[in-house]
């Protein structure tokens, strides 16, 4: 029981950050993106790597609560 309620406290903050990222914004979350210099940045679609990141995010989700 007490695993359970581990997986579903460290589910909630990922699932929290997918539902973010889905929406396209959030790039300040993305470790790596954000410290890039703007010259950098114009090179990469920021909504399509936030999407791509909260479809990561939603698979990690599930795969805690297949822990569970």
């Amino acid at each position: 029981m007490a695993m359970a309620i581990a997986h579903l406290i460290i589910m909630i903050p990922f699932l929290i950050f997918a539902i973010i990222l889905s929406k396209g914004k959030g790039g300040f979350l993305l470790a790596g993106y954000n410290n890039l210099p703007e010259s950098e940045k114009e090179q990469y679609d920021e909504v399509a790597l936030c999407k791509f990141m909260g479809k990561m995010m939603y698979g990690i989700c599930l795969s805690f609560f297949y822990l569970l």
